[in-house]
């Protein structure tokens, strides 16, 4: 599978979803990290959203023919769990895994209490549903997967999964060693900065998983690139014809979207981009002039269509791209 770059079409008014404009007074300080699923005659999106208070999950619907016409679907689906440790401030990041008809499974960064020591308080967890994505419970009181590798021993988080001759494989977000930042470097977590990367498990039913232990597939560039890069996180993996394509957000001094390509979804090649990553970002003064992260990705046809977060991890919306093919 070639490595050739991708080229996206924006619009000058790419700004498809503003905070408040789906689901009010619920989503009106932030909507953004969203998963886009294909539903045959319309597209399903759940998002994360904070409604002032709490994080929480919530959903829309589009069709097919219209993808950005979102109208809102329900209410909350999933909010924070005071009494549980790890989400007691709310879920993040969904992603959905249809199993069946009715049983869907989804996947959610959950946000714990922050700590003095200024460590992302981030796990993952799950959450499931019996009537087709519709309404949704927890699973269990405790993350689903431990923080037991020097990998991931800070934390987890957003994650992609696909089956594959009959496994799940998930590509999931990693937080492991927190550093000193090197000199002269900008970041945009303090001095002392996390390495953030992804990592992959298996599973046969979608709940237990067993870890790869050769760690990270994908690794930041550190000194590599510039910028200096501390935050590969975040996948959308997409089976294409002869592999599968990734895209994740990269962090130097902002969130950019970025892509590999893989023949067999275990070894990845970097699809080339400058400093602005595949996207770019927007003009001065729009909700992406700052940062653009967090790619869910469709095919109609020979046509990609992209849902992405715009600044500020969703306090600005979310934008969409599309692609008509590889060049």
């Amino acid at each position: 599978m070639n490595n050739n770059p991708l080229k996206w079409q924006l619009s000058d008014d790419n700004h498809v979803i503003r905070p408040g404009q789906i689901h009010g007074d619920l989503d009106k300080h932030h909507a953004g990290a969203c998963h886009v699923l294909d539903l045959g005659d319309r597209y399903r999106m759940y998002y994360w959203a904070f409604d002032g208070k709490s994080n929480i999950i919530l959903m829309a619907e589009t069709p097919v023919e219209r993808p950005n016409d979102w109208t809102p679907v329900g209410d909350v689906l999933l909010e924070p769990q005071p009494e549980i440790d790890y989400n007691c401030n709310g879920p993040s990041f969904p992603f959905v895994l249809p199993i069946d008809a009715t049983h869907w499974l989804m996947y959610f960064g959950a946000w714990g209490q922050w700590g003095e020591d200024g460590k992302l308080p981030n796990n993952l967890g799950l959450a499931v549903s019996d009537d087709a994505g519709y309404t949704w419970r927890y699973h269990a009181p405790e993350p689903i997967l431990l923080r037991d590798r020097p990998w991931d021993c800070s934390g987890t988080g957003s994650v992609s999964v696909l089956e594959v001759n009959g496994v799940l494989r998930m590509y999931y977000t990693c937080i492991g060693e927190y550093f000193d930042a090197p000199e002269g470097v900008q970041t945009g977590h303090g001095p002392v900065i996390p390495r953030i990367g992804v990592a992959s498990a298996t599973s046969t039913d979608g709940v237990h998983w067993a870890k790869d232990p050769a760690g990270l597939m994908v690794a930041p560039r550190g000194h590599d690139t510039d910028p200096y890069e501390y935050i590969n996180s975040k996948p959308f993996v997409m089976p294409e014809d002869g592999g599968y394509r990734m895209w994740i957000s990269t962090f130097g001094h902002a969130y950019r979207i970025r892509s590999l390509v893989s023949a067999d979804g275990l070894d990845w090649t970097r699809v080339p981009s400058g400093p602005d990553g595949d996207l770019g970002i927007g003009l001065p003064g729009t909700f992406d002039d700052h940062q653009r992260s967090y790619a869910s990705v469709v095919k109609h046809g020979n046509t990609y269509r992209m849902w992405y977060t715009g600044n500020k991890f969703g306090a600005t919306g979310i934008g969409y791209a599309e692609c008509s093919g590889s060049t």
